[in-house]
C-alpha cells in the first residue's frame, strides 16, 4: 500500500497531476489527535483554494436510558478551536463544529457529515485501538472507510515511526 508521501510524489510527475482537495472535512476525537490530522491537512490542502470544516464529535454514551457526555462543551470547544487556528495560520480557510453524537454512532456521523457538506476528502486522526483491538471490537476509522462517500486520509498513529523495524535493523550496521 502506498503511503501519502509516496502517492504525492507520485502524483508530481509528469503523467499524473496532483488532486486538488476544495473541501476536506478534518474530524477529530480528542486533543491528542490534532497534530497528526493537522499535518495531512496541512499536505493534502491548496492554501487559498481548500477549504477545511473541523468537525468534533462529543461523544455520549446511553447507560440505563441516561446519556452522559464523555467531555464538557468547554473541552470539545477548545479542541475545534485549537485545530481551526493551526489550519488558518498554515492559510487554509477553516472552520469548525461541534456535534453531538452516540459513543457507537461516531462514524455515521462523519460519514454523513460528510456527504451532506459536499466533502472532497476526509482526514481523520490517528486511530486510538491498537490493530488487535480493531479487529475484534472494529473501529470508527475502519467504519469510515468502508462508508465514506469520497478519500480518506487517515493521520499515523503517535509514537509510530516511519521505517519499518528491519529498515532501521539493517540501517544500524552501516556507519555514515
Amino acid at each position: 500500500m502506498m503511503n501519502f508521501d509516496e502517492w504525492m510524489q507520485a502524483s508530481d510527475s509528469h503523467t499524473m497531476t496532483q488532486p486538488v482537495f476544495r473541501r476536506v472535512l478534518v474530524a477529530i476525537e480528542n486533543a491528542s489527535q490534532v497534530e497528526g490530522a493537522i499535518e495531512l491537512a496541512r499536505r493534502a490542502c491548496v492554501p487559498g483554494v481548500t477549504g477545511a470544516r473541523v468537525l468534533h464529535l462529543n461523544l455520549r454514551d446511553s447507560i440505563r436510558g441516561q446519556r452522559f457526555t464523555l467531555e464538557t462543551e468547554s473541552e470539545a470547544s477548545y479542541v475545534v478551536e485549537a485545530t481551526v487556528f493551526e489550519l488558518r495560520m498554515a492559510d487554509i480557510g477553516a472552520s469548525g463544529e461541534v456535534r453531538h453524537a452516540l459513543f457507537d454512532q461516531a462514524a455515521e456521523a462523519i460519514v454523513t457529515d460528510a456527504a451532506e457538506w459536499g466533502a472532497d476528502l476526509i482526514v481523520l486522526g490517528a486511530p486510538r485501538r491498537g490493530e488487535l483491538r480493531t479487529r475484534l471490537f472494529g473501529s470508527v476509522t475502519l467504519r469510515v472507510l468502508q462508508h465514506a462517500p469520497c478519500p480518506v486520509l487517515v493521520a499515523r498513529a503517535a509514537g509510530r515511526g516511519r521505517h519499518h523495524p528491519a529498515e532501521e535493523d539493517s540501517c544500524a550496521g552501516h556507519q555514515p
